[in-house]
């Protein structure tokens, strides 16, 4: 299981690396450019060789797999972890459904009051999925032990957070590429146990 964990993390680190190597044997240095496939890795704007950070779902994905890593899960704590990802998971699907679904409408398909009862209605079902995720998360913390709890005290609300977009993940690059070299990933949001 440990080895499987360390090709995600290899597979990560070659997936954000990937672009800079390929950029670097183009004639000039191109690297890769908007218009890109949305999820498919970094981006730049014609012109401009500044790469963003991962997308959402890269992003929820890497706190999720930290997170169940760093736990270091017992056996009867898996269940609590399993319904607490899926929600997680479940929203990530909801929101990139609902974009796609909004981008398919123009203002001239629909009227005014039709759109706003969406937006109502789009308000709600992720309020309803904030509420799945925080009763798992606390079904999750009550199953943890005091020195899991410590580290979930830091990182449990982070994938929601992403979710929310108040988390750039800023943070996770340097640390996945300390992985894939073999050494200990620096502390995230404060000391590790």
């Amino acid at each position: 299981m440990k080895a499987s964990r360390n090709y995600q993390w290899l597979w990560l680190v070659v997936a954000l690396t990937l672009p800079f190597v390929a950029s670097a044997q183009t004639p000039g240095g191109a690297g890769p450019k908007a218009g890109s496939k949305a999820g498919t890795g970094p981006l730049t704007r014609p012109g401009d060789d500044r790469v963003t950070g991962p997308t959402m779902v890269e992003l929820v994905t890497m706190r999720l797999g930290q997170l169940e890593e760093d736990l270091n899960l017992r056996p009867d704590q898996l269940g609590p972890w399993k319904v607490y990802r899926d929600r997680v998971m479940q929203m990530l699907d909801d929101q990139r459904r609902a974009t796609r679904s909004a981008s398919a409408y123009s203002a001239s398909e629909t009227s005014a009051p039709k759109r706003l009862d969406a937006l109502a209605d789009d308000a709600r079902n992720r309020l309803t999925a904030v509420e799945d995720i925080v009763d798992a998360g606390k079904a999750l913390y009550a199953a943890l032990t005091p020195e899991q709890r410590t580290l979930a005290d830091r990182r449990l609300a982070l994938p929601l957070a992403t979710l929310s977009g108040s988390d750039t993940g800023a943070d996770l690059l340097p640390r996945a590429m300390q992985r894939s070299q073999g050494g200990d990933p620096p502390p995230a949001g404060g000391a590790r146990r």
